[in-house]
């Protein structure tokens, strides 16, 4: 589309001429303040303020979702652990197994041997080394050692 020409008596070639003195670079002529400026001001603010409850809603709830997320992730490796632990008592060797160590039961036939020394007197089992605890930290004495030991205890404090 060609530029249009000014024509004589249509009044553009004043205007042009009138635009082309007054225009000035920069803010040397600061935007005028006009109702439809305030009008678009006014509702842009109206917006910010209605819209701003909803939106800090949304983020809350975006936050309590992702926090519902990562407990659910953690109930579920629970879950697991748990159903693990529930596949493990269905074996009978390892019920039995938990049963000698637990409640110190001995199968039909074993025999039971307690070492003696010179005096007569049963030995005391070494003292396990450090490792050893370490690996057995899971392993909780039964009801009637827990007895005997704070009963031997009180008696060697006296």
């Amino acid at each position: 589309m060609a530029p249009r020409t000014p024509v004589a008596g249509d009044g553009s070639a004043s205007r042009a001429a009138g635009r082309a003195v007054r225009f000035r670079p920069g803010w040397a002529n600061p935007p005028k303040l006009t109702g439809r400026r305030m009008m678009v001001a006014a509702m842009a603010l109206f917006l910010v303020v209605v819209l701003a409850s909803p939106f800090q809603t949304y983020l809350s709830r975006r936050a309590s979702v992702a926090a519902s997320e990562r407990q659910q992730q953690q109930l579920n490796a629970q879950l697991a652990e748990l159903q693990r632990q529930s596949a493990q008592w269905q074996d009978p060797a390892f019920v039995a197994r938990q049963a000698r160590i637990r409640l110190q039961y001995i199968r039909p036939g074993d025999t039971l041997y307690t070492v003696l020394d010179a005096q007569g007197n049963p030995l005391e089992p070494p003292a396990q080394a450090p490792a050893e605890k370490v690996a057995r930290a899971d392993h909780r004495p039964s009801w009637d050692a827990v007895l005997w030991a704070s009963v031997h205890d009180t008696d060697t404090a006296k």
